[in-house]
């Protein structure tokens, strides 16, 4: 008798946890809304859309960055939390199916019918196998490359800035949508922002154009075809991809070799993130420098702790492509 009445106690005692856990979880978002002071709650995917997000948000909304700072985000899948964050979330922000697959699956299943969400590569026009927007390069080694991208497109749009203008725009209507009452405010950092990012485009240009030479050489995957075709700039590079599994052939290898020597090539650049040991392989071997060409999809936690912004990432790349065009 007393073991039948254990029984019964614990089933009601299970039964009651459960139920507690789903009151808790019910009132989650009602807690965070207050806790937050009515500001809105945006998940980012990736650095760029999150800083984006941040410039435009001021100090009227909550940004969170999906990606853990110092992962590589290719690969990235997000955990249960992740997805939870996601769906108590207002707003959204991936950079489009080519970058985060992933993002269309958990968009299908979101109970939330408040969320909106932000697809930044609407409107921008997405290049893929290593295609240029123009003609006018010079006959280098780069025109034989075929780039395969593990996403289909090359995603990587924020490295031309007048596309992660279209970017902020997208970003900017979301948050009318969701915010209508701050719209002004929301207009107006984003309008100021673009100026910045006008600014960055046009240094950079000024530099490229009074440069020594216009060619550069890559030793890590390849992302850059956005920020290379936007500039004019010609390249060779090692790889012909930006998967986590791609590998340069040891021929690749030594053709990159050869075209450094032969051009007096002073640096060769990798990305943010990865073991640069193909790029230092190649520059041990020449004698050059070997430099980081952040694609920004991501920054170390040190870097994320002490505020970096995506203007600094870019200036960064300035100053260290100032070396590849001029020394």
């Amino acid at each position: 008798m007393n073991g039948l009445k254990n029984k019964i106690t614990a089933g009601l005692l299970l039964i009651f946890f459960i139920l507690n856990i789903f009151t808790v979880a019910s009132c989650v978002k009602t807690d965070a809304e207050n806790n937050d002071d009515g500001k809105i709650k945006i998940v980012a995917t990736l650095f760029p859309q999150y800083d984006f997000a941040k410039q435009i948000a001021g100090d009227k909304a909550n940004v969170t960055l999906l990606l853990p700072p110092g992962t590589e985000s290719h690969g990235f899948d997000p955990k249960p939390a992740d997805m939870v964050d996601i769906y108590d979330s207002d707003l959204f922000v991936y950079t489009g199916k080519e970058m985060e697959p992933w993002a269309e699956t958990i968009i299908k299943t979101v109970k939330n019918d408040a969320l909106v969400i932000v697809d930044c590569s609407e409107n921008i026009t997405l290049l893929d196998s290593g295609e240029d927007e123009h003609d006018d390069h010079d006959d280098h080694d780069h025109d034989e490359h075929t780039h395969e991208y593990e996403h289909g497109a090359d995603p990587h749009i924020w490295l031309d800035p007048t596309r992660a203008m279209i970017m902020v725009d997208n970003i900017l209507n979301a948050f009318i949508e969701k915010d209508s009452e701050n719209a002004d405010f929301y207009t107006q950092n984003a309008e100021n922002y673009k100026k910045q990012l006008q600014k960055l485009d046009d240094d950079i240009f000024d530099v490229i154009n009074n440069a020594k030479r216009n060619v550069i050489v890559f030793g890590g995957r390849f992302s850059y075809i956005y920020f290379l075709t936007h500039f004019h700039l010609d390249y060779v590079t090692a790889y012909d991809s930006c998967s986590t599994n791609a590998e340069p052939s040891v021929s690749k290898i030594g053709d990159v070799i050869d075209f450094i020597r032969e051009n007096n090539i002073p640096c060769i650049y990798y990305e943010e993130l990865a073991d640069p040991k193909v790029a230092k392989s190649i520059s041990n071997e020449t004698k050059t420098e070997y430099l980081q060409f952040s694609t920004a999809h991501n920054v170390t936690k040190s870097e994320f702790d002490n505020g970096i912004t995506f203007l600094d990432i870019m200036y960064d790349n300035l100053e260290n492509l100032k070396k590849g065009l001029n020394q």
